[in-house]
């Protein structure tokens, strides 16, 4: 479902983390500073696993981030490493569920969604409930949201403050609920 990215550090070029540390953060702390390479958690959008070919949703924010910084720089052929990661997203199932996510954690709910889709479950609307909080909606360009999920602007205050508040005005939102996923 996630995989780490590591990319070049500060001295531009990659070093790779002690494979064997289970902890690939500590293990990244614990190189020299100049060549630690830069680390962030994406989803998996599609696998083909014949092709060799993985496909990789990237919000970018300009250079605030190692992630964003590298994807708005990166040129075909630029070294990069796959970190393995694992599976957050747990109910694969009919269960109601409450489903939000942050500018962020778009291509995660909509890897969700699709995987939802591809094994015939209920989506959207049909005991699957979705949010999504940004800071504009110029963010989500070309991510193709789905109409039923729940938008939230934020603007310049922090993380939570738009999404939290609308779900406390809609007690149907989070009553009776099976499974909830948030990621940020």
């Amino acid at each position: 479902e996630y995989f780490g990215l590591l990319m070049p550090g500060a001295d531009g070029q990659l070093h790779l983390p002690d494979p064997e540390r289970t902890n690939v953060r500590a293990a990244i702390s614990e190189m020299a500073e100049d060549e630690q390479p830069g680390l962030r958690w994406y989803t998996v959008r599609e696998l083909r696993a014949d092709a060799q070919e993985l496909d990789v949703d990237i919000v970018t924010h300009g250079d605030s981030g190692p992630g964003s910084a590298w994807a708005t720089t990166a040129q075909v052929g630029d070294i990069a490493a796959f970190r393995s990661g694992g599976a957050l997203y747990s109910r694969f199932g009919d269960a109601r569920q409450l489903i939000v996510a942050d500018e962020t954690a778009v291509p995660a709910l909509l890897a969700i969604l699709e995987e939802r889709e591809r094994r015939g479950l209920p989506g959207l609307g049909a005991g699957i409930e979705a949010h999504v909080e940004v800071p504009s909606t110029e963010v989500l360009g070309g991510l193709d949201l789905p109409a039923e999920v729940a938008v939230h602007v934020r603007g310049a205050d922090d993380p939570g403050t738009a999404v939290l508040p609308a779900l406390v005005a809609s007690p149907a939102s989070t009553a009776d609920l099976d499974y909830a996923w948030l990621c940020g």
